[in-house]
């Protein structure tokens, strides 16, 4: 199981999580030593594009796993030409470090979900996970992405994301064995507070390790 947070480059975390002199540009390695898993959002600070994800790998180990959140405007039926090829070239720039993709399809026009299935057999190895679904409307085949407070246990899911934004210690460990009870394959807690992620992941991953999680 993973566990990471939503986001490294954050402000509020300058003096708390990172120490205040760090560098910016150093701060995903400090984080890849504290915590072992990162999503990263689709916004500007994280902004992705393969010469950016490999410093990013370049900043890690092979051993540290990303999950990649992708920009909704990319299933707009417009950009469906070029999208495909830019996501391969994305996800190869990850160099195996990569766990899934994430795409929330809250409003996706059919020509998205025509993509996405493409998008899927083009890339039988990473999981494609879907936000915006109940459990049991997850396509087969693709992985799932919900809140914590949400149905996740009925879904037929070969990768499932669980954001959890609080940071209770025993709301935390009923979601770690919640996940274990289930039969999910493969999946990651992703903590989403902008200002305490950092903690409450360290802490569940502690919780995940006393329960071989």
């Amino acid at each position: 199981m993973q566990i990471g947070a939503r986001g490294w480059r954050y402000k509020t975390w300058e003096g708390t999580f990172y120490d205040a002199d760090l560098p910016p540009e150093w701060q995903l390695s400090w984080y890849a030593n504290h915590l072992r898993t990162v999503l990263i959002p689709a916004d500007g600070p994280h902004r992705m594009d393969p010469d950016q994800v490999r410093s990013w790998v370049e900043d890690t180990d092979p051993e540290f796993r990303f999950i990649a959140e992708i920009d909704q405007a990319r299933l707009h039926p417009d950009n469906s030409a070029e999208t495909l090829p830019s996501l391969e070239a994305l996800v190869a720039a990850f160099d195996g470090q990569l766990d899934a993709l994430v795409f929330d399809v809250k409003d996706t026009p059919p020509a998205g979900w025509l993509f996405l299935e493409v998008l899927r057999s083009a890339l039988p190895d990473i999981p494609v996970c879907l936000e915006g679904l109940p459990a049991h409307e997850l396509p087969q085949g693709f992985g799932g992405c919900w809140c914590a407070g949400e149905d996740f246990s009925s879904a037929d899911s070969p990768y499932t994301i669980v954001y959890q934004s609080e940071g209770d210690l025993a709301a935390v460990r009923t979601l770690i064995e919640t996940m274990q009870e289930t039969s999910i394959e493969a999946g990651a807690i992703i903590f989403t507070d902008p200002d305490r992620a950092f903690d409450h992941a360290a802490k569940a991953r502690t919780i995940a390790d006393l329960l071989d999680a």
